[in-house]
């Protein structure tokens, strides 16, 4: 319950209090009461009405508050990305952290190249602002767009970054934004 509302409830209150107060120890109050009573009635009735309105015409005119005016709400989004495979396969990234490794490109790349690629080779994570690549100290390193990431910690994706694992597959980081 808003500020004002309390306020008039107890001045509303407090009214009466002394109406009932006033009709039982003055008897010339109480005949002009009887004689008044729907004009009191109708006068609380538009001091109601008219806190209502002054009500209503302070929260329009007062606007936004500080916070509202300082603090920028952002869409909810949903990012997907996927990783294109030389053959058009594709991983759809739906989890907050992946880890890629030999495992993953089996069938893709004949053995002798899968043995350049790391069992942990690469970590993807997502973060507010979009996905992040990592190295996870292999051998043979991870480079994106033909610069190795190696020891640099996470780095940021864009659309169409090429990853290069062990310098013997390339695949292409997608992304899209949708929102909810």
């Amino acid at each position: 319950m808003s500020q004002t509302k309390i306020i008039s409830i107890i001045i509303i209150i407090f009214l009466t209090l002394i109406f009932i107060a006033l009709s039982i120890f003055n008897q010339d109050f109480a005949i002009w009461l009887k004689l008044y009573w729907i004009d009191l009635l109708l006068a609380a009735i538009m001091a109601i009405i008219a806190a209502l309105v002054i009500e209503l015409v302070y929260k329009k005119a007062a606007g936004k508050s500080n916070l509202s005016k300082t603090t920028i709400a952002q869409k909810p989004r949903k990012l997907l990305a996927k990783l294109v495979l030389p053959d058009n396969k594709e991983f759809i990234i739906n989890q907050y952290e992946r880890t890629f490794g030999r495992e993953d490109f089996v069938g893709l790349l004949v053995m002798d190249d899968l043995l350049f690629i790391g069992k942990n080779h690469f970590n993807l994570t997502r973060m507010d602002d979009g996905f992040y690549i990592e190295d996870l100290e292999t051998k043979n390193g991870t480079t994106i767009n033909g610069e190795q990431i190696n020891s640099l910690g996470k780095i940021k994706l864009r659309n169409k970054d090429k990853i290069n694992v062990a310098n013997v597959l390339t695949i292409e980081y997608i992304e899209q934004e949708t929102e909810y």
